[in-house]
């Protein structure tokens, strides 16, 4: 079986009946009282065939005759755009995911084996995949465990028969209307016969040196991520600059590697959507790119920026007083207290000052509201703060995000652009200190917090640095 092993915990053993689901049922049995793992059963029925109620009835009589707890999860597997198969498959991932998210578990076993890689591989090598996508299934990807990626099939089936033990058999899995069935049934036995007689192991062999060089690409790339690119909020932006400096390759996997850090790795961007990204790159600042699993991209004025394609959750946030609130849309928090007067004051940045004795709360924070005009700090006079936004170059990604902070009398401050013309403080009197801090931290949630104070602001957006 495949390492690392799982620590202690709940284990979810993703069970369909099958033959080589019920073999890796029976072998992570075998093993649970020594790695101190609580086996649970999870059979996903998807309601495609009319006896598939007696495919979750086997896998629970079965999980019932070993002593574990088995979880039945029905879910429809219809999606635009997919195939009944990839709907199938993309239904039944998310509902064990959500299965071991319910239970805490430390992973996830599927028994995928040496056969289900090797069809894998010829697949995507067939069209045209790169070697991210010909490094195929890994042994760990996050909390998906595959035990059984260094074993064949036929040799599970002679561990059932050994046993005595029957497994059921789906007949759609000789229908030679999918893809996968056609490589199984025709392309691999003919790539044994008159090439070599171990093509399965060699393709499999093949997934796993290409496994270890996209290892080593992604520490490289995470470097240059961290030297080029940022974090904001939901999204990440990547130096224009820097990206089109790089060759051809090197911009591929770096705009593969930034979807995969959003979605939580993987393959996700197919050669025509990274076609596309390189497009976008050449295009003028604004343009935009719809790619697949709700990512966007945005061709901002200097960066490139990848984040989930919706708009931000509802925002409106009440202060009654000096504290500390959470702001999860922007990854942050706003930290509100008086300070004494003297303080030296920048009126542009991660921070604000308002003349506490002006201030009528409680304060409010939410994002820009249609219409709503704004008379920044120094400026002539009032503007559409969506004029102000486009005539700063804000990006449109940003421009639904601005912070704003605002009493009964109007905005105090739009984060990060500026304060109002109302916060002109005096120089002998209070201050409300207004900052956007590391939500990070560790500060207790509480806006009574009095606790000592970190001086960790959060990093401007890219566009609006001094």
């Amino acid at each position: 079986m495949a390492k690392p092993w799982p620590g202690p915990g709940t284990l979810v053993a993703a069970v369909s009946g099958g033959a080589d689901s019920v073999a890796m049922l029976r072998l992570l049995a075998e093993q649970a009282s020594e790695r101190g793992w609580r086996l649970v059963v999870g059979h996903v029925d998807h309601g495609l065939r009319a006896d598939s109620a007696v495919d979750a009835a086997f896998v629970a009589d079965l999980a019932g005759a070993l002593g574990l707890e088995c979880r039945v999860v029905r879910v429809v597997a219809r999606q635009a755009g997919l195939s009944p198969e990839d709907a199938a498959r993309r239904a039944r991932r998310q509902a064990l995911l959500a299965l071991a998210e319910e239970l805490d578990a430390v992973a996830v076993a599927l028994a995928h084996t040496i056969d289900d890689q090797a069809e894998t591989v010829l697949a995507r090598l067939l069209t045209g995949a790169g070697p991210g996508g010909l490094a195929a299934m890994r042994p760990r990807s996050g909390p998906l465990w595959r035990p059984l990626l260094a074993v064949r099939g036929r040799e599970l089936r002679d561990y059932l028969a050994a046993l005595g033990q029957p497994w059921r058999e789906d007949p759609s899995n000789a229908d030679r209307a999918y893809q996968r069935n056609r490589l199984r049934h025709a392309v691999l036995p003919l790539c044994r016969q008159l090439i070599n007689p171990r093509a399965d192991e060699a393709l499999a062999r093949l997934a796993g040196l290409l496994a270890d060089e996209e290892d080593y690409w992604r520490g490289l790339l995470d470097d240059a991520l961290a030297a080029h690119g940022r974090r904001e909020g939901a999204s990440l932006c990547l130096s224009l600059g820097w990206l089109l400096a790089q060759p051809p390759f090197l911009r591929r996997r770096m705009m593969r590697h930034i979807a995969g850090r959003l979605l939580g790795g993987g393959q996700h961007l197919l050669f025509d959507h990274v076609a596309g990204l390189e497009r976008l790159l050449t295009m003028a600042a604004g343009k935009s790119l719809t790619l697949p699993f709700g990512l966007r991209a945005w061709r901002e004025h200097e960066h490139l920026r990848l984040a989930p394609d919706v708009d931000p959750p509802p925002l409106r946030v009440r202060l009654d007083g000096p504290g500390l609130v959470d702001l999860p849309a922007l990854g942050t928090a706003l930290l509100a207290r008086e300070v004494a007067p003297g303080a030296t004051l920048r009126a542009r940045g991660g921070r604000a000052w308002l003349p506490l004795e002006d201030v009528r709360w409680p304060l409010e924070l939410c994002w820009p509201w249609p219409g709503m005009r704004f008379w920044p700090l120094g400026a002539p006079g009032a503007k559409r703060l969506s004029k102000i936004a486009i005539d700063r170059k804000v990006p449109p990604w940003w421009r639904k995000r601005l912070l704003v902070v605002a009493d009964e009398g109007g905005p105090w401050w739009v984060w990060p652009l500026a304060p109002a013309q109302r916060a002109r403080v005096r120089a002998d009197g209070p201050l409300l200190e207004l900052s956007l801090v590391d939500s990070l931290a560790n500060w207790p949630y509480s806006i009574e917090f009095k606790g000592p104070i970190s001086d960790r602001e959060l990093p401007l957006p890219t566009w609006a640095e001094p």
